[in-house]
C-alpha cells in the first residue's frame, strides 16, 4: 500500500468565483514518486542562508561578528523594466559612430591648421624684422653721408682758421661722431648679410643715433619703404595673435578661423616687404636718370647720352607703375600680386643699369617662402572648417534617429516572500517550496 502524506494548500481562483465567494481548501496527496522529482527539481526552502544559523541547523557564530555596522534599509518590493533599443534597426550606431569620426577628423584638421598658423606667424615675424633691418640699414647710410658731409664742411671751416680751438673741437667732435656711426653701420650691414637681421636693426639704429646726437639732420628717401615696414610689423603682430588663438582655442571651428587670421596677416606682411624692393628698383631707377640727365646736359649735342636720358626715364615710368601696382596689391592683401609687381619694377630698372643689391634680392625672395607658407596655413584652414562643417552635418543626421526604446514587460520581485512576477504574472510558485519542504522530511524518515 502507498503511503502519503497530507498537507493544506489554499487555491485561489478568484477568475471563477464570485467575490462573495470563500476561498475552498483542497487536500493533495504526493506519492514517493512525485516527491523525488520535486527534491531534484526544486532547491529546499531551508538551503537559503539565514544569519546565525549553519547547514544542519544549529546556531553559529553571525557573520557580522561585532552585531553592529552599517545596516540599510531596502525596499520589500523591486521593481524595473526589461527594454529593447530599437536605435539598433534604424542605423542609429552607424550614424553615431560617423559623427564621432567626423569630430575626430575636424580635431585632428584644426590642430593641424593651428600648428601651421604657428608656423606663418614666426615666419612673418622674421620677414618683419628683416624688413626694419633693411630700412634701418638705408637710413643709416644716409645718416653717415650726411655726418660725412657735415664733418667734411667742419674740417674746411678748420683749415681756414687753424689757430681756432672752437673750430678745431667741432672738426675733432664731428669726426669721432663719423667714425662711430661709420662703425656702427659697418657692423649693421654685416650682420644684414650674415641674416642677423635683429642685430643688424639694433646697429643700423645706432649709427643713426649718433649722427642725430651730433645734431645732423639727414633725410631718408625710404618714404614707401618706411609704411611698408610699419604695416608689416603691425602685420605680424596680428598674425603672432592669431595663432596664439588659434592655438588655445578648443572648438574646431575658432581654431580655423584663427588660422586662416593668421595666414591673412602673414600674406600682409609679406606684401608690404615686396613693396619696399620695389621702391628701391623705383629709386635705382630714378638716381640712374638723373646721372644720366646730368652727362647730357654736359654735352647736350651728344646723341647717346641724350638717348640714355630717354631710356631712363621710361624705366622710371615703369618701375614707379609697378611699385604703384605693387602697393595697390599690399593694401588689399594680396601678397603674390605685391610680389609680381616689385619684380617687375626690379626687371625695368635693370634696363637701364640698376643691379639690385643682395639684401633687397633676399627681402624679396623671403616674402616669396613666406606667401607659400602662409598658403598651406589657409589650404588648412579651410579644411579644417569644411571638416567642422561636416562634422555638423553628421551629428544632425544622427540627431534625425530618435531614441527609441521598446518595452517589453516590467518584472516585479518581492524579497521577503521571493514572489517573481513579469508583467503580473508569477514567474516562480510561493507552494513549491513547501511541497519539497514535506518531500524532504518524507524522504529522510524513509516513509
Amino acid at each position: 500500500m502507498r503511503k502519503t502524506i497530507v498537507f493544506k494548500a489554499v487555491i485561489a481562483v478568484a477568475a471563477l468565483l464570485s467575490p462573495a465567494a470563500a476561498l475552498a481548501q483542497q487536500q493533495i496527496n504526493i506519492t514517493k514518486k512525485d516527491c523525488r522529482r520535486a527534491v531534484s527539481a526544486t532547491p529546499l526552502a531551508n538551503l537559503a542562508y539565514k544569519p546565525g544559523v549553519g547547514s544542519r541547523g544549529r546556531a553559529v557564530a553571525p557573520a557580522d561578528l561585532d552585531g553592529g555596522g552599517f545596516k540599510i534599509e531596502l525596499p520589500e518590493v523591486f521593481e524595473f523594466d526589461i527594454t529593447r533599443d530599437l536605435n539598433y534597426f534604424l542605423g542609429k550606431p552607424k550614424a553615431d559612430a560617423e559623427a564621432a569620426q567626423a569630430a575626430a577628423n575636424s580635431a585632428a584638421k584644426a590642430q593641424a591648421a593651428a600648428t601651421s598658423a604657428e608656423t606663418s606667424a614666426a615666419a612673418a615675424e622674421s620677414l618683419s624684422t628683416q624688413s626694419d633691418a633693411y630700412i634701418a640699414v638705408e637710413d643709416a647710410e644716409a645718416a653717415v653721408a650726411a655726418m660725412q658731409t657735415e664733418r667734411d664742411a667742419l674740417f674746411t671751416k678748420f683749415q681756414e682758421h687753424p689757430t681756432s680751438s672752437r673750430r678745431e673741437a667741432e672738426y675733432t667732435a664731428a669726426n669721432t661722431a663719423l667714425t662711430t656711426a661709420q662703425a656702427s653701420l659697418a657692423s649693421a650691414q654685416t650682420s644684414m648679410t650674415a641674416g642677423s637681421y635683429s642685430s643688424a636693426l639694433t646697429s643700423a639704429s645706432s649709427a643713426q643715433s649718433t649722427v642725430s646726437a651730433a645734431e645732423v639732420t639727414f633725410t631718408t628717401s625710404n618714404t614707401d619703404g618706411t609704411a611698408a615696414a610699419a604695416t608689416a610689423s603691425t602685420a605680424a603682430s596680428s598674425a603672432r595673435s592669431s595663432a596664439d588663438s588659434a592655438d588655445a582655442a578648443v572648438k574646431s571651428a575658432e581654431k580655423a578661423s584663427y588660422s586662416d587670421s593668421a595666414s591673412t596677416s602673414a600674406d600682409t606682411a609679406a606684401a608690404n616687404a615686396a613693396v619696399i624692393t620695389a621702391e628701391q628698383a623705383s629709386l635705382g631707377a630714378e638716381t640712374i636718370y638723373a646721372a644720366a640727365v646730368a652727362a647730357y646736359k654736359a654735352d647736350p649735342d651728344n646723341t647717346t647720352k641724350q638717348a640714355a636720358v630717354a631710356s631712363a626715364s621710361a624705366a622710371v615710368t615703369s618701375a614707379n607703375s609697378y611699385l604703384s601696382a605693387a602697393k595697390t596689391a599690399a593694401s588689399s592683401g594680396d601678397a603674390s600680386a605685391a610680389i609680381s609687381g616689385a619684380s617687375s619694377a626690379v626687371s625695368a630698372a635693370a634696363v637701364v643699369g640698376y643691379a639690385e643689391s643682395n639684401d633687397a634680392s633676399t627681402l624679396r625672395s623671403t616674402a616669396s617662402t613666406l606667401v607659400t607658407t602662409s598658403g598651406s596655413t589657409a589650404t588648412a584652414a579651410s579644411e579644417a572648417a569644411s571638416a567642422d562643417t561636416a562634422t555638423t552635418t553628421t551629428y544632425k543626421a544622427s540627431a534625425k534617429i530618435s531614441n527609441m526604446q521598446y518595452k517589453v514587460g516590467t518584472v516585479r520581485f518581492n524579497i521577503k516572500t521571493g514572489a517573481l512576477f513579469f508583467n503580473g504574472k508569477p514567474m516562480n510558485n510561493a507552494m513549491s517550496s513547501e511541497v519539497a519542504a514535506k518531500c524532504a522530511e518524507l524522504l529522510n524518515k524513509g516513509k
